[in-house]
């Protein structure tokens, strides 16, 4: 493997985003199409066998996904106690 593609590789594998091929089914994931540059969503998505969802509206995306992670909000939840 040439360095470059090796170090890009490994990037890619750390900041957690994964082939396409392998998203799960509903479970609450990030989106993005990655070619040159990472583009994300920014929001939560579902995969469905109709295809995938923004979770919040469950409106269809309009895009096509070429890598996942799973779903990691801004704000993680607080306990009360």
């Amino acid at each position: 493997m040439r360095p470059a593609f090796t170090s890009w590789l490994r990037r890619l594998t750390l900041s957690g985003w994964r082939d396409i091929a392998s998203a799960p089914f509903d479970c609450a994931i990030e989106l993005a199409v990655i070619d040159d540059k990472r583009h994300p969503l920014g929001f939560p998505c579902v995969r469905r066998a109709e295809g995938w969802f923004d979770l919040g509206t469950m409106q269809p995306v309009a895009t096509a996904p070429t890598h996942w992670r799973y779903w990691q909000p801004d704000v993680p939840p607080m306990s009360c106690c």
